[in-house]
């Protein structure tokens, strides 16, 4: 499986799933519900993206903020592990599409990969309906764009 497949199916699954967890994560006592969310989120995305799509002893770099509980790691899994791979986006056509954030056409290119978002009142979060993503461009803007118009793709590092 390509990890733009996979991180399509992983859209979808945080857009089946966002609101039950956080229905759990809220009658928690967690000092910090964003946090719990985080760490859920990337365990997740080790399981059901990095395993996927690398082999074993390969990992990608950490989805958005990472996880918080093990310490000085972001990941969940082998929290000593470094990342081989990071994710980049282009733009599927090649041309300018539009940025969403920053209000305006853009001609994307190698963008540093952060996570899928969702997108209402001009600001990205982690809400249904996660159709964009989030990244840096080049000189480290962040951009975000519908989801059908990227392609992901992985990097050595």
């Amino acid at each position: 499986m390509s990890i733009d497949q996979a991180i399509r199916i992983f859209a979808t699954f945080l857009n089946c799933s966002i609101e039950k967890i956080k229905d759990l994560i809220n009658n928690r006592n967690y000092t910090s519900d964003e946090n719990s969310l985080n760490d859920w989120i990337q365990v997740n995305w080790e399981i059901l993206v990095e395993r996927k799509v690398l082999n074993l002893n390969e990992y990608i770099e950490v989805y958005g903020e990472g996880a918080d509980f093990t310490g000085g790691s972001s990941r969940v899994s082998n929290s000593d592990a470094l990342p081989n791979y990071k994710v980049i986006v282009n733009s599927k056509n090649g041309e300018f599409i539009f940025d969403v954030l920053n209000r305006e056409n853009f001609c994307l290119r190698a963008g540093a990969f952060d996570k899928v978002v969702g997108f209402k009142n001009g600001f990205y979060s982690l809400e249904y309906d996660f159709d964009y993503v989030l990244l840096n461009d080049e000189q480290n803007v962040q951009r975000v764009f519908a989801i059908n118009d990227v392609e992901f793709l992985l990097e050595s590092i």
